[in-house]
């Protein structure tokens, strides 16, 4: 092999070494930001790292009109509200439409020295919950009833119009229809967790509520319907 092909092959080889570098650099920085606890993310030693944490929203927490957004997280086999819980301040460009809370929030940022994290990324799930309707209203049957339903603890049953939900912190965070169709429509207002199926326009839930004096449903629970 001549000076130069000998040469141009260390080059090469230069080259190559460097790009492996560079790869196994970012898959570490990547490997870094595995899936941590609240507890683990709490850690001193966290501080300017970047992390990805996964933690339940603590209820009343989070106000969606303060910008940036923040919430409490904890632990989600923290039952006892005993455990450590981290502040985050979330800057996202949207807020996932299931979030609410006891929601189970995955954030991803950086661990400042207050103990809070500076997130832009998040995503949201909430474990399927089932309900049967056997005992729920149609909403054109609570709406018939509406004038004296006001404040009572009722279920009803039916679609969500067009599929569409809308963030937590919104007067109305859906419009439920009957399952068959029809032009009665009930506004439905809700803070807690919501499913991914509750955005699907052919998943039928059952809310279970009350009717305040604005004609609307004030939700504690929303559940998918037990078939």
């Amino acid at each position: 092999m001549n000076k130069r092909a000998r040469n141009r092959l260390i080059g090469i080889s230069v080259i190559i070494v460097l790009a492996l570098i560079a790869l196994f650099a970012t898959l570490s920085a990547n490997n870094s930001s595995y899936n941590m606890t609240v507890a683990e993310a709490a850690k001193a030693e966290n501080v300017g790292k970047r992390v990805k944490v996964s933690g339940t929203v603590v209820n009343g927490s989070w106000d969606k009109r303060t910008n940036p957004m923040r919430f409490e997280i904890r632990d989600e086999d923290d039952a006892d509200g005993t455990g450590a819980v981290i502040t985050v301040v979330y800057a996202g460009a949207t807020v996932p439409s299931t979030f609410g809370d006891g929601v189970t929030a995955i954030v991803t940022g950086e661990m400042e020295e207050d103990g809070t994290i500076r997130s832009t990324e998040m995503i949201t799930k909430c474990p399927s919950k089932y309900e049967s309707s056997t005992d729920a209203y149609t909403v054109a049957q609570l709406k018939e009833r509406s004038d004296t339903m006001v404040g009572v603890p009722v279920k009803v049953a039916g679609l969500v119009k067009d599929g569409k939900v809308n963030p937590s912190g919104s007067a109305v965070r859906f419009v439920l229809v009957d399952a068959q169709g029809g032009p009665v429509e009930l506004n439905i207002a809700y803070e807690g967790a919501l499913q991914d199926e509750v955005a699907t326009s052919d998943t039928k839930v059952v809310v279970t509520g009350e009717m305040n004096n604005n004609g609307a449903f004030d939700a504690v629970s929303v559940a998918i319907e037990d078939n």
